[in-house]
């Protein structure tokens, strides 16, 4: 992952006019089937979502809705999104309220069939899981280790909004109200072998100030991005997530600084007074490569 992949951009898939809005932007989609579209809308969405999968390789992530329908939430729509979007060319499936692990198996059943019946090879359509429930909260530490035994790629993603609602709080300027939450995922994906996961979306689109102290924040809790919900939001998230100069002139004097002492078989070294080890060079290392030429 470059920084220039931290941000995604929610669309609903039923506004023609947003659709189009969206392709014209060039960064990668997430188009919506669940929170932001209506019941009636769903059948609408699924047809424009999967004409643009088509039209768009590579270039579309689908968000479908729950595969049941809870107390607090949704529709049980799953099965039949699926049917409609995965073919060839689908980026991705975002996979909402993933309360446990029985959940996500069997959201993992309904995309293995819907390749099998697409003509897609089985297990080749990443699969993200958004944990935005309590139970998902939970159950998340089992969650996460079983999302890596999937025979597919899988992360996971927070989200903020449908957890305030399950909590009965206010989802508001001050988002220290679900930092313990928030603070799990990376943890969790970390322990079970799994890439960064994917931080919760900013809900006021006119706080420009709040966007950046959102990002700024779940950067430093080991989040690898965030989606926007407007495109007036993904240059300041590219800007959060874009490693500094000092940082990356500092990877570049750690790397090269360790290159000089690998012949010593100290296995750890003082670079500027602090002690570096394989844990520091190897978070050096990520840092160069998630610039696009590793020297920018």
């Amino acid at each position: 992952m470059t920084w220039r992949d931290v941000v995604s951009l929610f669309v609903p898939a039923h506004v023609a006019r947003l659709r189009e809005k969206a392709e014209a932007l060039g960064v990668p989609l997430v188009l919506d089937l669940e929170d932001a579209v209506p019941a009636a809308e769903k059948e609408t969405a699924r047809h424009a979502a999967a004409e643009l999968v088509g039209r768009l390789p590579g270039r579309c992530t689908v968000r479908i809705n729950p595969v049941a329908v809870s107390r607090a939430f949704g529709v049980a729509a799953a099965a039949d999104d699926l049917a409609a979007v995965v073919r060839p060319g689908l980026a991705g499936v975002v996979a909402p309220k993933i309360d446990d692990v029985e959940t996500l198996h069997r959201v993992d059943d309904h995309l293995t069939g819907a390749e099998r019946r697409a003509g897609v090879a089985e297990g080749s359509v990443p699969l993200g899981a958004v944990i935005e429930t309590a139970k998902g909260v939970v159950d998340l530490p089992l969650v996460a280790r079983a999302g890596a035994a999937l025979a597919r790629p899988f992360g996971l993603s927070f989200g903020a909004g449908d957890l305030t609602t399950d909590l009965g709080i206010d989802w508001g300027p001050d988002e220290s109200v679900f930092d313990t939450p928030r603070a799990l995922l990376p943890i969790a994906s970390r322990a079970a072998g799994l890439g960064r996961p994917r931080d919760t979306v900013f809900a006021d689109v006119a706080d420009v100030a709040g966007l950046r102290a959102s990002a700024a924040r779940g950067k430093a809790l080991g989040y690898g991005g965030k989606a926007a919900i407007h495109p007036a939001q993904i240059d300041v998230i590219r800007e959060v997530y874009r490693p500094t100069a000092r940082q990356l002139g500092w990877a570049r004097d750690v790397v090269d600084a360790a290159a000089r002492h690998a012949s010593d078989g100290a296995g750890a070294f003082l670079l500027d007074g602090r002690m570096i080890d394989d844990p520091v060079v190897a978070r050096a290392r990520e840092l160069l490569a998630s610039t696009t030429e590793g020297h920018e």
